[in-house]
């Protein structure tokens, strides 16, 4: 009897260029999804950053009541704030969201704690899903066109159990004040 010799060549198998590049792809997609929710400058600097943008939207808006001659409001809810315009005269207008790119409905990020004082009585926000535009709505602060801010107002924003607070209200010397709750 003769004897067969059999021998079993392996080859390593890599990976194919089709597996690359859905593993690519994959790799691509996560990214972009996870990284623009990273905050590389930390809790405190974004709520200083959300804080500086209201405060810069509300002097632009009383800027732009003055400019438009138009009446310009703002609601706040738990989770959002709009900007909402005079539609008519004061007798038998009715505020309606105010249609602009730059006044846009803007959400608060999560876990932001906002605190709204009008006249130096804090007010319930209500929630964003129960908030709707209709006869009876009012903003909390108006922008005249007359260059006035009323009522007098302060907005308090902090992000979870951090101490860190920021404030946006009226003020004296200029229309719209921001900075730290500790040099209020």
């Amino acid at each position: 009897m003769a004897s067969v010799e059999v021998s079993v060549k392996q080859t390593a198998r890599g990976f194919s260029l089709l597996e690359l590049i859905v593993v690519i792809a994959m790799m691509a997609t996560l990214t972009a999804v996870i990284v623009p929710r990273i905050n590389f400058g930390g809790e405190k600097e974004q709520i200083k950053e959300e804080t500086l943008r209201l405060a810069e939207l509300m002097s632009r808006a009383a800027e732009e009541s003055i400019y438009k001659t138009k009446q310009i409001g703002i609601r706040f809810t738990d989770s959002d704030y709009q900007f909402l315009a005079l539609d008519g005269d004061g007798r038998d207008g009715k505020w309606v969201a105010y249609e602009s790119t730059t006044f846009r409905t803007r959400d608060w990020p999560d876990n932001f704690d906002v605190e709204v004082e009008i006249s130096g009585v804090a007010v319930e926000l209500e929630s964003k899903e129960a908030f709707k535009i209709d006869e009876k709505t009012r903003p909390h602060v108006m922008f005249l066109s007359n260059g006035e801010v009323m009522p007098d107002f302060k907005v308090t924003v902090e992000k979870g159990l951090n101490n860190d607070r920021w404030q946006v209200a009226s003020g004296v010397e200029e229309l719209i004040t921001f900075g730290k709750t500790d040099d209020f």
